[in-house]
């Protein structure tokens, strides 16, 4: 790893102002599962490491009926999982964020960092798709909310200004009834990246899917979520054209995790076993 100055800045003004002054020079440390790993690997040599975790607002965890939920960026994903307000009115994303790594590993990654890394594989990601999340970013300027698919660009892409800083996810509030689940296919189970995910989301009986790792951006399911908001009952038949629909709209790679053909057919049935987890949950 090689030499770099080390700032811990109290306040997202100065820590932007610290961004600012070295431009591409700096990295952003807040969980660190991703920068760390990438810096020892020599992957890239930033001259300056601006750790943002103890800012204090990056830290929280609010929810008003009005504004819904914001996940501060230093909120680490066993936070997430354990959060009371999360298990009740999002459970999705709850159960997004166990997928991800081991516990240890879940003791330092956050959904920020999930987010900013742009990983089409990333476990919270299309959870974060299906609830209309919006990106919370200080800058000079000012605070502003960017749709997360606005700003999620492509691989390790992201639509970030030098010296803005992510503050964190905000989620609408959800209203009346509403059912959802992540699905996730690997090789490994718990510590391994995802071969393909699926997120399926249902309030007041209209639904939204997202597919993960099978792109370079998760997609949302668009033409599944027309078929399943046009069916009377779903079921394992009628669910038939939805999963159809899936298979058709994706386009994966072929990787060392799995062949294009392989993550096709298992968009089918992730988006089945999605579909049907979240309408148990649907009340």
């Amino acid at each position: 790893m090689n030499k770099f100055q080390y700032f811990k800045p109290a306040t997202l003004d100065e820590a932007s102002d610290i961004l600012l002054q070295y431009g591409e020079e700096a990295k952003i440390l807040n969980g660190g599962t991703d920068l760390l790993v990438r810096m020892r690997d020599k992957m890239i040599k930033p001259k300056v490491v601006v750790d943002i975790k103890d800012i204090p607002e990056l830290k929280e965890i609010k929810y008003t009926e009005e504004e819904g939920l914001f996940i501060g960026a230093a909120v680490t994903m066993n936070e997430i999982v354990c959060s009371d307000i999360i298990l009740e009115k999002y459970k999705i994303l709850a159960e997004a964020a166990h997928e991800v790594g081991s516990y240890q590993l879940r003791n330092r990654a956050t959904v920020t960092g999930n987010v900013c890394n742009a990983s089409p594989s990333g476990d919270t990601i299309a959870p974060l798709y299906v609830l209309s999340a919006k990106v919370k970013i200080f800058s000079k300027e000012g605070i502003k909310l960017v749709p997360i698919d606005d700003f999620i660009l492509g691989v390790r892409k992201i639509a970030l200004k030098p010296g803005e800083i992510v503050m964190g996810i905000q989620i609408p509030p959800v209203k009346g009834k509403k059912g959802g689940a992540y699905y996730k296919h690997s090789r490994r189970k718990d510590v391994d990246l995802a071969t393909i995910g699926v997120a399926a989301f249902c309030n007041e009986g209209q639904w939204k899917i997202a597919y993960a790792a099978v792109a370079p951006t998760i997609l949302r399911g668009h033409k599944a979520e027309e078929i399943l908001n046009n069916l009377d009952k779903i079921d394992e038949n009628t669910i038939i054209p939805a999963m159809d629909a899936a298979a058709e709209e994706v386009s994966p790679i072929s990787d060392v995790r799995a062949s294009k053909e392989y993550r096709t057919e298992m968009i089918r049935i992730g988006l089945k076993r999605a579909v049907l987890a979240a309408l148990e949950q649907y009340a």
